[in-house]
C-alpha cells in the first residue's frame, strides 16, 4: 500500500510538474505577445477583472474539497453506489454555485465605472467583463466528475488535459493577436480552450468510472451532509480570508493608484504566480495520497510526511524567494521589457516575502485539507479577513503597493498560525513548537544569505542576458553549497538525498 501511493504521488507531481512547465513556456510567450501588442493597461484589465471574479467565485466555498474528502473511503473499500451519491452532490451543488457566480457577477456590471478607467483600452469595459464572467462560470461547468480523479490520486491525468488545452490557447491566442490586435477574439479563445477542456476531463471520468452514471445509488448519509455543512461554515470563512487576501489588491491599486499600475505589477506577480502554481499543483496531486494516508495509517507517520513536505518545499521556495528579490526586476526591466515597467525594491521585497510565506503554508493547508479539518478555528478566518480589507485601506494610499502586501504579510500570518494549531492540537494531538521553531531558525537563515546574496550579484558588473545567467547561477552555487553545510546531518535532507539518488540509478 505504501509503495503503491509513494507511486502514485511521485507520477502525480512528475507529470503535472512537466506538464506545468510546458505551460510555462507557452504561456510566457503568450503574455509577451499581449504586453507588446496592446500595453500595460491590458493586463491591469485582466488583473483587475480576475480580482473582481475571484471575490465572486467566494460562492463555492472550496466545497470541492469537503467532498473529495469524502471519497477517499469509499474509493479504498471499492463502494461504487456511494462514490456516486457523492458525485450526483457534487453535481447538483455545482449547479447551485453556477446560478449564484451568475447573479453576482452581472450584478456588479453597475459598479465597474467606478473601479476602473481605462482610456487607452478601445474595448467597451462591460463586453470584456463579461466575457471574463463567462469564463468564470465554464471553470464550474462540468467539473463535478474530475472529483473521482482527484480522489482516486490521478490529478495527472486533469494535468495533461489541462496544459495541453492551454498550450494550444496560448499559440492559438498569439496567432490571433498578432493577425486581428484584437482582445476580444483573443479572450474568446481562452473561453473556447477551458470549456474543451472540462468536456474532455469528464468525458475521460465518464469511460474510466462509468459507475458515477448509474441511475441506483446510496443516498448520502444525513450525518455525511450534516458534516458537509459543518465543513462549508468552515470553508466559507476560509475562503473568504483567501478571497481578501489575493483577490482584492488590485481593485485597490486600479481605485486609488490607477489600472496601469496593475498593468505593471501583473508581469512580477505572473512571474511569481507561475513559480507558485508550479509548486500548488504538485501538492495538489499528492493531497489524495495523504488522504489515503490519513485513512489507512497512524497520525505519526502523517506527521513525518509533513516534515518532510515542509522541508523541500521551504528550501525550494527558499531558494526561489532569494532569486526573484535580486533578478526579477533585472529581467522584466532589461530582458523582457524596458523601464516602463520598473518596480521599486520594496515593493519587490514585499512581494516576494508574502509568496514565500503564502508558500511554506501550503504544505501545512494540504494536510488539513486531506485529514478533514475544515471548519476549526473558522472564527479566525473571519477576523483576519476583515482585518486585511482594513489595513488595505489604512495602508494603500500612505504606502501605495507596498502597505497592500504588508496587510495580506500579517493577516496571512494570522491564519498560517491557527492551521498550526488546527493541525497539531487536534489532528496530531501535540504541542506544534517544533514546527514554530522550524519556522524562525530558516527565515533567519534565508534573511542572512539574502543579504550576503545582494552583495555578492552587485559586485557583478556584467549586464544583458549574459549578467543575468552569471547571477543566476552564483546563487543557485550559494545556495546548493549552504543547504548542504547547514542540513547535511537533517534527517528530511538524508531521506531526500537518498530518493534523489535512486531516482538518478532508475
Amino acid at each position: 500500500m505504501t509503495n503503491s501511493r509513494t507511486q502514485k504521488a511521485l507520477k502525480n507531481s512528475i507529470i503535472t510538474t512537466i506538464c506545468q512547465i510546458l505551460y510555462l513556456l507557452s504561456s510566457f510567450i503568450g503574455r509577451t505577445a499581449l504586453t507588446k501588442i496592446l500595453g500595460a493597461e491590458y493586463l491591469g484589465i485582466n488583473g483587475l477583472f480576475s480580482n473582481i471574479l475571484t471575490i465572486i467565485s467566494f460562492a463555492e466555498l472550496g466545497i470541492g474539497s469537503a467532498l473529495v474528502y469524502h471519497m477517499y473511503k469509499p474509493l479504498a473499500e471499492g463502494d461504487t453506489k456511494k462514490l456516486t451519491a457523492y458525485i450526483q452532490l457534487y453535481k447538483n451543488i455545482y449547479g447551485i454555485i453556477i446560478a449564484i457566480v451568475s447573479i453576482c457577477g452581472i450584478a456588479i456590471i453597475p459598479f465597474l465605472k467606478y473601479i476602473v478607467e481605462a482610456p487607452k483600452v478601445k474595448e467597451e469595459l462591460i463586453l470584456l467583463y463579461i466575457l471574463y464572467l463567462g469564463d468564470t462560470i465554464i471553470t464550474y461547468a462540468y467539473v463535478y466528475k474530475k472529483s473521482i480523479l482527484i480522489a482516486d490520486q490521478k490529478s495527472y491525468i486533469i494535468s495533461i488535459f489541462t496544459q495541453a488545452f492551454n498550450i494550444i490557447m496560448n499559440i492559438v491566442q498569439c496567432i490571433v493577436l498578432i493577425i486581428t490586435h484584437s482582445f476580444i477574439f483573443y479572450f474568446a479563445i481562452r473561453l473556447i480552450c477551458n470549456l474543451l477542456n472540462n468536456i474532455t476531463c469528464s468525458y475521460y471520468a465518464q469511460k474510466h468510472y462509468p459507475f458515477i452514471s448509474q441511475k441506483e445509488y446510496d443516498k448520502v448519509d444525513q450525518m455525511v451532509i450534516n458534516g458537509l455543512k459543518k465543513d462549508a461554515k468552515g470553508l466559507l470563512l476560509d475562503k473568504f480570508a483567501g478571497t481578501a487576501f489575493g483577490g482584492t489588491d488590485n481593485i485597490f491599486i486600479s481605485t486609488f493608484i490607477g489600472i496601469e499600475a496593475v498593468g505593471i505589477l501583473s508581469n512580477y506577480t505572473m512571474i511569481l504566480s507561475i513559480i507558485n502554481s508550479l509548486i500548488n499543483n504538485i501538492f495538489n496531486s499528492i493531497t489524495a495520497s495523504i488522504g489515503n494516508l490519513n485513512a489507512t495509517e497512524t497520525t505519526e507517520q502523517t506527521e513525518k510526511v509533513l516534515n518532510r513536505l515542509w522541508f523541500i518545499n521551504t528550501c525550494f521556495y527558499g531558494y526561489i524567494s532569494i532569486a526573484m528579490i535580486i533578478l526579477i526586476r533585472e529581467f522584466i526591466t532589461d530582458v523582457w521589457f524596458d523601464e516602463q515597467y520598473y518596480l521599486p525594491m520594496t515593493v519587490i521585497i514585499v512581494a516576494v516575502t508574502e509568496l514565500f510565506f503564502r508558500s511554506i503554508h501550503f504544505p501545512l493547508y494540504t494536510v488539513r485539507t486531506s485529514m478533514g479539518l475544515f471548519s476549526e478555528y473558522k472564527w479566525i478566518f473571519a477576523v483576519s479577513a476583515i482585518l486585511n480589507i482594513l489595513l488595505d485601506f489604512i495602508l494603500v494610499k500612505p504606502l501605495g503597493i507596498t502597505g497592500l502586501f504588508l496587510a495580506t504579510i500579517l493577516c496571512e500570518g494570522i491564519t498560517y498560525i491557527a492551521d498550526i494549531q488546527v493541525v497539531y492540537r487536534i489532528g496530531f494531538k501535540k504541542s506544534p513548537i517544533f514546527f514554530y521553531k522550524n519556522i524562525v531558525l530558516w527565515s533567519g537563515y534565508l534573511f542572512v544569505l539574502c543579504l550576503l546574496l545582494i552583495s555578492i550579484c552587485n559586485n557583478i558588473s556584467i549586464t544583458g542576458i549574459l549578467g543575468l545567467v552569471i547571477r543566476g547561477l552564483t546563487i543557485t552555487a550559494v545556495y546548493i553549497v549552504s543547504c548542504i553545510i547547514l542540513f547535511h546531518k537533517n534527517e528530511n535532507f538524508i531521506y531526500f538525498k537518498s530518493v534523489s539518488s535512486k531516482l538518478i540509478k532508475k
